[in-house]
């Protein structure tokens, strides 16, 4: 029988997503292909029968989409493009003008210029608007469409209209690309002028290098201890994982190891060399911390060799290994192993598990994740610790929670949005310095930006949102009796119109209780645009609470000893 070309692209995905468990296969050959056949006959009536016409693309997509379904979450299929942008990810490298960019009130926005590119030198600012790029209007452009045209081959131009708040008339910048290289360890410095600090934010290719060098930074100044922050960092690149943990570990100790289906998927990987730091360290984690950030912190912690605070991990135990499905870059990254900790914890949380595995008995995958395992591991001191369900900190400190006010301004970006109104003005009145105070009359400002803004102004304050509700079980309870009842639900609406002016009163209240947060983010905010990501991030360290809780760890011997010692009487 003649297969048509889109049966050979979907044999051609599907074996390249299974091929490679070998003999297992073969010996479901005949029931393989016939499945295969099946769905060659479904997609072909389809094509010849529906009542629309339906391309093989949209098919073929939908077919792999629905494979997915029924795999796990991190499994995914990527089109040329798709797979660039995740090279350009993990190789840290791209040919840019080294823009960050957002949508603030429907406009392609400058959100921030990155240090030491194009866009730093030729003066680009945190709230410019992007008008055009080249011939082509932003308006109606994506962020991803953005990014593709700000992109492009290093030596090559792009020319950007701007419009910037208290300038009259659009500015052009022409700007040369260039490689632009991410940070993937964009911060180190000594806070308290005693203890080391440096950030990682992803895994990338890299990332063990560069982190290398700041830690010799750090040591040439001699810090009691270095605290290690993985927060918000989403993973990345297994190697790199093991690279930044030979930092810390002794040379030949067991990092992580890894379990698949096939035996090639089975691997150890330890320790080649000596440790760069033996001092005390901390290893900040949170909720955000996955994959590759988790092998580090399960690692420093199965081991004793550091203290890891903070909040439970994301608990993404699963390894993915990208397929190239034929010459075009058509790719599958597929989940093939599980990775497991020294200890032999396997950290995957059910969600992060394989789907159609989690109603059948554990039994049927010598390798499934997918209940949460209570199962309690020994470390190296002989302290016990979980497996399934993320890395639980040795010592857990919250991160601060948002009020629902906080998180409404933040969700607004109403402090990205007064800076860049106010910037001039401000810069005008004096240098802007880690000194800088948020005074009493830029308070007053804020709050009568906030509220003349109209997409805050229908915030409403808790009291008022329960009088919303009660409003509406009286009209719906009027309803029931009398759906009539005009005269009496008028009264009531010009009751509760009195009353919600009265409540307003509530959400400068509101505004008031949480001065201390507005305070901060203002200068954070202030610091970042005017001075830097550094300054910003500098100061922000400085009103962290688990930075706070590091540091004390790291200056208390006897508190930071004590992590370690064996408690009996758990498990």
């Amino acid at each position: 029988m003649r297969k048509s070309n889109l049966y050979y692209f979907t044999v051609t995905v599907l074996v390249a997503g299974f091929a490679f468990v070998g003999s297992r296969v073969n010996a479901d050959d005949e029931k393989f292909y016939s499945d295969i056949i099946r769905l060659d006959k479904v997609v072909t009536k389809i094509r010849e029968n529906y009542v629309e016409d339906v391309t093989s693309d949209e098919l073929v997509s939908s077919a792999i989409d629905g494979m997915r379904n029924i795999l796990d979450p991190h499994t995914a299929y990527f089109t040329p493009k798709d797979y660039d942008d995740l090279k350009a990810t993990t190789e840290g490298e791209f040919g840019g003008i080294g823009l960050q960019v957002g949508v603030r009130d429907r406009m392609l926005t400058v959100i921030s210029p990155m240090a030491g590119t194009p866009a730093q030198r030729m003066g680009l600012r945190a709230g410019d608007q992007i008008s055009r790029i080249d011939s082509m209007n932003t308006q109606d452009l994506t962020i991803d469409d953005a990014v593709d045209k700000l992109r492009g081959k290093p030596g090559t131009q792009v020319n950007l209209q701007i419009l910037r708040e208290g300038v009259s008339q659009p500015l052009d910048f022409l700007l040369t690309r260039e490689i632009i290289k991410i940070e993937s360890v964009p911060y180190a410095s000594m806070l308290d002028d005693s203890v080391g600090y440096v950030k990682v934010t992803e895994f990338a290719k890299r990332t063990g290098e560069d982190l290398e060098a700041k830690i010799d930074s750090l040591k040439a100044k001699n810090p009691k201890g270095i605290i290690l922050d993985l927060r918000y960092n989403p993973g990345g690149l297994l190697n790199q994982a093991v690279s930044v943990s030979e930092l810390f570990l002794k040379k030949d100790d067991l990092v992580v190891y890894t379990q698949g289906r096939l035996k090639s998927q089975d691997q150890e990987y330890h320790s080649e060399r000596d440790p760069v730091w033996t001092g005390k360290l901390v290893v900040l984690v949170d909720e955000n911390s996955a994959s590759a950030a988790e092998i580090v912190a399960g690692a420093m912690q199965d081991w004793d060799r550091g203290v890891v605070l903070g909040e439970n991990t994301y608990g993404k135990g699963s390894v993915q290994t990208i397929l190239p499905l034929d010459g075009e870059g058509n790719t599958l990254k597929l989940t093939t192993a599980y990775y497991y900790t020294p200890a032999g914890r396997c950290i995957n949380k059910p969600e992060n598990g394989v789907r159609f595995l989690r109603d059948r008995d554990a039994k049927d995958s010598t390798h499934s994740q997918n209940a949460k395992d209570t199962t309690w591991f020994t470390t190296k001191a002989g302290r016990k610790v979980l497996a399934g369900g993320g890395i639980t900190p040795d010592v857990l400190v919250p991160d601060p929670r948002y009020t629902r006010f906080d998180e409404e301004l933040l969700r607004k970006t109403m402090f990205f949005g007064f800076i860049v109104k106010k910037r001039a003005e401000i810069v005008a009145k004096g240098p802007v310095t880690q000194d800088f105070e948020v005074t009493p009359a830029m308070l007053e400002d804020f709050r009568r930006y906030v509220f003349a803004d109209t997409t805050f102004s229908h915030f409403k304050s808790p009291a008022m949102l329960s009088l919303d509700d009660a409003h509406e079980a009286w009209k719906q309870e009027r309803h029931e009796r009398d759906s009539t009842a005009d005269t009496a639900s008028g009264e009531f609406n010009r009751a509760a119109t009195a009353l919600e002016a009265l409540l307003q009163n509530e959400v400068n209240k509101e505004f008031d209780s949480n001065q201390e947060f507005i305070k901060e983010q203002l200068k954070a905010e202030l610091l970042g645009a005017v001075l830097g990501d550094d300054a910003r991030t500098a100061f922000e360290l400085r009103h962290d609470s688990q930075i706070d809780a590091a540091i004390r760890y790291i200056d208390d011997n006897r508190l930071f000893t004590k992590v370690f010692k064996k408690v009996k009487d758990k498990g």
